[in-house]
């Protein structure tokens, strides 16, 4: 038998809480999957938060010249939020922008598309505008499984 409409607005209400934290965890997961890296600190450092944007502060560790360690992604936590809870997703090293080829490097002033193709470079795809190709291909896909997880079937009505 099925449930009384006045469970409505909270059963929607769960599951578009659910699905906004297991859709974060998917994109943290592809982020740090796709992301490039040399000594591994920038795809280590994406976060998921509530509350303020993720502060890009956290200075890189080891040498990019001599080792290369990237962390194999793992699916974070699931943040519970409320309807009207901001969560973000960033990156947490103070070069993150740089990496999004976005500004210029705090330290030797150029950018990252500047690397390619003399340099061993390591995003998914291999090519400066990775984070672009995310958002443009990707986002949509991750954001589709987090709600789909919940009960939410995918319609694309548009283009």
């Amino acid at each position: 038998m099925g449930r009384d409409i006045k469970h409505l607005i909270p059963d929607l209400e769960d599951a578009i809480l659910i699905g906004k934290s297991i859709a974060a965890s998917e994109i943290h997961f592809t982020l740090q999957h796709r992301s490039p890296f040399w000594t591994g600190t920038f795809n280590r450092s994406w976060k998921v938060q509530k509350g303020s944007p993720v502060a890009a502060t956290k200075p890189r560790q080891g040498d990019p010249e001599t080792e290369s360690s990237g962390k194999v992604p793992t699916k974070g936590e699931l943040i519970p939020t409320k309807l009207n809870e901001d969560l973000y997703i960033g990156n947490q090293v103070n070069y993150a922008a740089f990496v999004i080829n976005e500004k210029k490097h705090p330290e030797d002033g150029t950018m990252y598309e500047d690397l390619f193709p003399d340099k061993n470079t390591t995003p998914i795809p291999n090519q400066p505008d990775w984070y672009d190709v995310y958002l443009k291909t990707s986002l949509e896909q991750d954001l589709d499984e987090g709600f789909s997880q919940v009960g939410f079937s995918v319609r694309k009505s548009y283009g």
